[in-house]
């Protein structure tokens, strides 16, 4: 497999880690067990997911199925299948009572909405009702809940106050966080450029402001950064890690699920996943298995 500049900027990245850690005695990774990697495709349904293969949106999943071993396997989580009650499912084993991302609770007398400080948090203790999650010890990009692990960043149950090294984890890989910003730079002014004839007419100025925020901050600046974590992650041999990217979920929301900026979003986060498993090859004695999940179905 050829490198691309992101392999070469990780590989910086994990050479200096690894003088960091020599400087403090500490010891690599021993491969003594199989470790975890999931990746939530936020959103998507088994229909569009089946489309997005046919149409060649999802090429490498397509290619993953095919050369492999991957397969197509469903996965019962119980109803609702929102993203809440999804992940409190498959991070912990329970059939979770979560409604929906925005509901009234009786017994705490008061309405229940993920994104707001705390709920996300008094949602998890109670559900999880002191059981282990399966990011024990790992980390969680993304989510709505922390699945237990030590290391969580824009979670909802830890938003405001990242656990365990989330923050310190977010600032210390100063070349992969440098690289991020570079990229991010970029793409955004491309999209810029490529926005401006919308900007333009006055009538889908004000919406096409909104929506071109919300596919920066969430399509090329929260995936970029979620994907080099993640892979600096892979490289360190975490033992678990689960990464949920939202693009196709807010432009399905914003244009439809199967609206070409959905599909578009779909496609780049399929090559997100492409160096993610190509990261897990490269590290061989830590001995990955990778799942993709949608909100209907699962791959492994």
């Amino acid at each position: 497999m050829t490198k691309s500049l992101d392999d070469l900027v990780l590989s910086l990245q994990r050479g200096l880690d690894r003088l960091i850690r020599r400087l403090r005695r500490g010891g690599a990774p021993e491969p003594t067990h199989r470790r975890l990697l999931i990746v939530q495709i936020d959103g998507l349904s088994r229909a569009v997911l089946e489309h997005g293969l046919a149409s060649g949106h999802m090429r490498f999943l397509k290619q993953l199925l095919r050369r492999h071993g991957y397969r197509l396997e469903p996965m019962t989580v119980g109803l609702p299948t929102s993203t809440p009650a999804f992940q409190m499912a498959a991070m912990y084993g329970v059939c979770p009572d979560i409604p929906g991302f925005h509901y009234y609770n009786r017994e705490w007398q008061s309405d229940i909405h993920f994104p707001r400080r705390g709920h996300a948090a008094r949602v998890e203790a109670k559900q999880a009702d002191g059981r282990r999650g399966i990011l024990r010890g790992g980390s969680a990009y993304g989510c709505v809940f922390t699945g237990g692990a030590d290391n969580n960043l824009f979670t909802f149950a830890s938003l405001t106050h990242p656990s365990g090294r989330g923050l310190l984890a977010a600032l210390s890989p100063f070349v992969v966080l440098g690289w991020v910003c570079l990229k991010g730079l970029l793409r955004t002014l491309i999209e810029l450029v490529k926005a401006m004839p919308r900007f333009v007419d006055p009538v889908k100025g004000r919406q096409g402001w909104r929506w071109f925020t919300i596919k920066i901050g969430i399509s090329v600046w929260l995936r970029e950064f979620f994907t080099m974590a993640v892979s600096r992650d892979l490289y360190a041999g975490i033992p678990a890690v689960y990464v949920n990217y939202l693009d196709y979920d807010e432009a399905a929301h914003n244009f439809g699920p199967r609206s070409r900026p959905a599909l578009v979003n779909l496609r780049r986060v399929d090559r997100a996943i492409r160096q993610l498993w190509r990261v897990t090859r490269r590290v061989p004695e830590h001995q990955y298995d990778l799942y993709i999940l949608s909100d209907h179905g699962q791959t492994r």
